[in-house]
């Protein structure tokens, strides 16, 4: 019962984690690219879409209004969300997908009294 509770809850923390505890090295691997992708993937279209809008900004107009950061959010808020909401539900799904296996491969072996083969 100990791994059933300490697989999901370090996976949770850290994806791959709870795998690599169950002894599932290669799909602790792909759990671990998996999110560190959509991470980044995520990451860089915030970053992208923060820099398209700066861009588009005048700075000179800016810099005398007190309330900039305001007009850089609204700005911000009338991008499409579409890709951005798109990576935040994939890297969710995908967290939430890491976990439950964490758990379920953790209470198999441990009702099985042994630690799973690193194939499944």
């Amino acid at each position: 019962m100990k791994r059933a509770f300490t697989a999901p809850l370090l996976s949770a923390l850290m994806p791959g984690v709870g795998q690599i505890i169950n002894r599932q090295f290669p799909k602790a691997g792909l759990f671990i690219a998996g999110f560190s992708i959509l991470f980044l993937s995520l990451f860089f279209k915030v970053l992208y879409d923060l820099n398209q809008v700066m861009m588009a900004l005048n700075w000179e107009l800016l810099e005398k209004d007190p309330r900039r950061f305001q007009t850089i959010t609204q700005a911000l808020g009338q991008r499409s969300k579409t890709v951005l909401l798109f990576l935040l539900i994939l890297l969710v799904g995908f967290w939430a997908y890491n976990v439950w296996d964490a758990f379920s491969q953790a209470r198999k072996s441990d009702r099985e009294g042994h630690a799973p083969n690193s194939a499944g």
